[in-house]
């Protein structure tokens, strides 16, 4: 289980992933998700990581639903199934990448974004529990 500190530094950046599983195009997403990511603390291989092993297996079956959510999660539902999850033995969950594509896509057209907005010094990185 990650600490109480952790878990609220990575709020922000599983909210702004939540946004990649709404019932809407999730391409006009992708700029506002990348600032958000690029201006977190967490390196590429971490963010990637969040994004298939916390948040994806939680949102994933919005996708699927005939009218799935479309304004946003809430965002104390979302965190806390997140953290339920964590709180589980590995062994005990889901494997994370079922149906992950969505998750690929998503991750394939945001690392770029975020590494060029890190490397041209655009964003400050902060702490994202807001």
């Amino acid at each position: 289980m990650r600490d109480i500190a952790d878990i609220e530094m990575r709020r922000g950046v599983w909210i702004s992933f939540s946004e990649l599983y709404l019932d809407t195009d999730p391409v006009p997403a992708y700029a506002h998700v990348a600032r958000t990511l690029a201006a977190s603390p967490y390196p590429l291989d971490e963010l990637r990581h969040i994004l298939f092993e916390e948040v994806h297996p939680i949102v994933r079956a919005n996708l699927w639903a005939s009218a799935g959510i479309w304004d946003g999660f809430d965002n104390d539902w979302l965190c806390a199934r997140i953290a339920a999850r964590l709180a589980r033995p590995r062994w005990l969950r889901l494997p994370a990448g079922l149906f992950a594509a969505t998750a690929k896509t998503s991750w394939r057209e945001l690392e770029p974004r975020i590494a060029r907005l890190r490397e041209a010094g655009t964003v400050v990185l902060q702490n994202t529990s807001k």
